[in-house]
């Protein structure tokens, strides 16, 4: 082999044929330590097409077959590779198979969340509904969301919660019933529509496999080694579903690390990991064993110390395996600053990046990762004026780039002549250049009693007509009043993606693009591509393929935690400095690493909801959860506010491990830093315990005074 094993991994790779457990640490190389332990695996006889793996993502299942090809070169030039699956890729292609048999065809739609939130909105108006509030409609099909994914995640119908509440009084379980009333109408649509959801892929599997042992024992004798990878990231059901194939002995190497569950807010259970010993026993019923893997090769010394300093806050008085430094690792560096303004923050981050890139880093190996979205457009400005290139890569991002935005409010005047942001935000853009002031004379015209209920855009249509516009703006409101008349001509003939094109063509969108510097054109060209490729894959789950359609099924994908249709193009390691979000950088890793906004309430974050049964009907009881022995004991409050007070504790473990997640990024210096205030914000922010923690280790830190609170732009 090419790769020098350490003793724990040698451990894990000679490891007899029968269920494991690898505890792999942050960096610990587990992604090399599996695809060995596979090599060695096929060497005493498996065939390659006798094993499975299956990961979280397309994209790391991508990887994962890269990796074996290029360990197993001689089977791959022979056409013969390892089967290597998504955890629903895996539920798919069971039911691609036998789906049949439990009312599945080959050429079911499987819908994804903006489609399924449709249908629940569908719904709302199927049952008659007293204890709910339909005024605000969309709060109760967000609700229905929330309880139907519940349900989904634990391999349980509508039916088996109704069943289990029998005999239940309250106001919460009255609003409970209706919600599930509404679930109810939403499967029924989908089994009318013949459209499947992610959870139903894996609910089919399972019942599929448990319905029919044959089948089950038909997949089985398929392998002889399954190896599950990011097992942390699983949720209940999809654990459930590998478990009625290969539990009872079969060999199965699972890894992961607990301390890395940063998904439980989208179903993920470390119930999954923490037990998969006994989920996956020995033949002869004992537990499986574990194998640990802590030798760190990525990060520097200094690096690692902080890394188990935020496992302590996780783990308490409970024992550990730490993180251990490689040979080669050097001291590092850590460096911390506190600034007055966000805007002075951004500005400073901007100039670090420069000097490190000046002293030999490559704008490439320098990342900075946000724990919200929100914070990414202050620091890509800052990155903006200081001419350093810079490629944001965050999750749900697309509608946030800006060639993207100026596309979108285009679409949604013609679509919605009423939308004032829109209009405004074309107008003072770069293709037209106004200024609020501008635009004043025509909000001034739409007030008056002669002109109620007119648009500005139609005051842009007579803007030669309106007292104190000046020349150029009227000249220029002009040319927007021609285009706008001249797409809404297209906009009643054309379908979505063509009218898409024309707007491209009307804003002079692909020779603004060419305009831009390598690295910012390439990244606005791959946006909205993937825009456009959004725009062409979207077909209508209910009603017309029309314009309105699509801005809805927009606002609803714009509405989910994580939705993956609206990412924004990947990272390509180019020459340029990564903007992302925490959640996507884990498995990526950089030089030098930023963590902005490192404030109290920010990093680690307050929930911006209590996931509280008790006390709210669209969360599922504990008691029909498949993980319910990981769960708080809400029984020990009260009364509201302390139940959620240790749903805060809860909250605040995850937001932990976000940061465990977010410093191992770092290969040799970690900058963290923060500001006192935010324009519109009444009190000045304080630092939160994790930046005061890096402090502590910091080789340089910056501290600036409050200037006090700052008006809003």
């Amino acid at each position: 082999m090419s790769f020098h094993l350490t003793p724990e991994q040698r451990a894990i790779v000679d490891a007899p044929i029968a269920p494991l457990r690898v505890a792999a640490g942050a960096g610990t190389g587990k992604t090399t330590t599996i695809v060995l332990r596979l090599a060695a695996l096929l060497s005493t006889g498996i065939e390659p097409e006798e094993a499975l793996g299956i990961t979280f993502t397309n994209k790391a299942a991508a990887e994962l077959a890269d990796r074996l090809r290029l360990e197993l070169p001689e089977l791959a030039a022979a056409g013969r590779d390892v089967q290597v699956a998504t955890y629903h890729g895996f539920a798919y292609l069971l039911l691609r198979e036998f789906g049949a048999l439990v009312g599945v065809e080959r050429d079911t739609k499987i819908i994804g969340p903006a489609d399924q939130r449709q249908l629940i909105d569908d719904a709302l108006g199927t049952r008659p509904l007293r204890s709910l509030d339909l005024t605000n409609p969309r709060n109760v099909g967000d609700r229905a969301f929330t309880l139907a994914g519940g349900i989904g995640d634990n391999l349980l119908s509508v039916a088996d919660v109704l069943e289990g509440a029998e005999g239940e009084t309250g106001d919460v379980w009255e609003s409970r019933r209706e919600l599930l009333e509404i679930v109810d109408a939403y499967r029924d649509a989908k089994r009318r529509l013949g459209v499947v959801d992610y959870s139903d892929l894996v609910g089919r599997a399972h019942r599929l496999v448990t319905a029919h042992p044959a089948v089950a024992a038909r997949i089985r004798s398929r392998y002889r080694i399954v190896l599950l990878d990011e097992y942390q990231d699983t949720d209940p059901a999809q654990r459930e579903l590998l478990r009625a194939i290969f539990g009872d002995g079969f060999p199965v190497t699972a890894v992961g690390d607990s301390d890395q569950t940063i998904y439980e807010w989208r179903g993920a259970s470390r119930l999954n990991f923490d037990g998969f010993v006994h989920h996956f026993p020995n033949s002869d019923g004992t537990p499986a064993s574990t194998l640990p893997l802590t030798l760190n090769r990525r990060s520097d010394r200094v690096i690692l110390n902080l890394a188990n300093r935020i496992r302590e806050e996780l783990h308490g008085e409970e024992p550990f395996d730490v993180l251990r430094p490689g040979p080669g690792a050097a001291a590092g560096e850590i460096e911390t600053g506190w600034f007055g303004t966000g805007d002075e923050e951004a500005v400073w981050i901007a100039g670090r990046i420069a000097d490190l890139h000046d002293d030999g880093t490559p704008w490439n190996e320098i990342a900075v990762l946000f724990r919200k979205n929100a914070d990414i457009r202050t620091v890509r400005g800052a990155l903006s004026a200081a001419g350093i290139p810079s490629e944001v890569a965050s999750i749900g991002g697309l509608l946030d780039v800006p060639e993207v935005v100026d596309l979108l409010a285009w679409l949604r005047i013609l679509d919605d002549p009423s939308d004032r942001v829109s209009f405004t935000r074309i107008l003072i853009g770069g293709g037209f250049r106004l200024g609020l002031a501008d635009l004043a004379p025509l909000a001034a015209w739409t007030r008056r009693e002669e002109n109620a209920g007119k648009t500005l855009i139609d005051a842009a249509g007579v803007a030669d007509r309106i007292d104190g516009c000046s020349a150029v703006a009227r000249e220029r409101l002009g040319v927007f009043d021609r285009r706008y008349r001249r797409l809404l001509v297209n906009a009643q003939h054309s379908s979505v993606p063509d009218l898409c094109r024309s707007v491209l063509d009307v804003m002079d969108a692909w020779i603004e693009v060419d305009a831009l510097p390598d690295h910012a054109a390439r990244s606005a060209r791959l946006n909205l591509y993937r825009f456009l490729d959004l725009v062409e894959a979207w077909k209508p789950i209910t009603g017309p393929p029309d314009l309105g359609g699509f801005l809805h099924h927009l606002d609803l994908l714009d509405e989910e935690s994580a939705p993956t249709e609206l990412d924004t193009a990947a990272v390509d390691r180019g020459d340029a400095v990564s903007l992302l979000t925490i959640h996507r950088a884990k498995g990526l890793e950089w030089d030098v690493v930023v963590i902005p906004s490192v404030v109290e309430g920010t990093f680690p974050s307050a929930p911006r909801t209590y996931a509280n049964p008790v006390d709210k009907p669209e969360y599922l009881p504990y008691r029909f959860r498949l993980d319910a022995d990981t769960l708080p004991d809400l029984a020990a409050g009260s009364n509201r506010s302390e139940r959620n007070a240790i749903l805060r504790s809860y909250h605040e473990a995850e937001e932990w491990r976000t940061a465990y997640v977010a410093v191992t990024r770092a290969r040799h210096h970690l900058v963290v830093t923060g500001s006192h205030r935010t324009p519109g914000r009444k009190n000045a922010r304080t630092p939160s315990r994790l930046f005061e923690m890096a402090e502590e280790l910091a080789a340089e830190s910056v501290n600036l005074p409050d200037p006090g609170p700052i008006e809003p732009p």
